[in-house]
């Protein structure tokens, strides 16, 4: 009888999205319908939603988001609006209506991104962050319908 080898892998810490704070007057829907048609991108609406217990009780808020997948450039993409349900995911920046953030990204330098965005129509400002700026963090877990 052979003798069975077990390894245990480890998971990484929560790995650091690149992202960017959006303030705009658009919609969740309408800003990512903008961003589909200049860069080529395919948000989606995702039905199961981003969870984040509360710091105070043991209650949990929910925050929709949009996701885009480029298969070729083995990329993600979540579109996040910041206040849903009166209660702002990140509370660190309350500036940001929307927080877009760019998950295993080798293709886009998001410095040369930055103008392009900025000078989008009902974009007041974009500003450079990443995942770990922000308290919730650790619970910045995207889970997405697979097709």
């Amino acid at each position: 009888m052979k003798k069975i080898l077990k390894l245990r892998l480890e998971q990484d810490e929560a790995e650091s999205m690149d992202g960017i704070g959006i303030s705009t007057s658009f919609s969740d829907y309408r800003l990512a319908w903008t961003l589909n048609h200049i860069f080529q991108w395919r948000f989606e609406y995702q039905e199961n939603p981003l969870v984040i217990p509360t710091r105070k009780n043991a209650e949990q808020r929910v925050y929709h988001f949009h996701h885009y997948s480029d298969e070729i450039e083995k990329m993600e993409l979540f579109l996040v609006k910041n206040k849903q349900g009166g209660k702002a995911l990140f509370e660190e920046f309350p500036q940001f209506d929307f927080v877009l953030f760019f998950k295993h990204n080798v293709s886009f330098d998001l410095d040369l991104l930055l103008p392009l965005i900025r000078n989008l129509d009902s974009i007041f400002a974009a500003y450079r962050c990443k995942s770990d700026d922000f308290a919730v963090a650790p619970f910045l877990h995207f889970e997405y319908a697979h097709e």
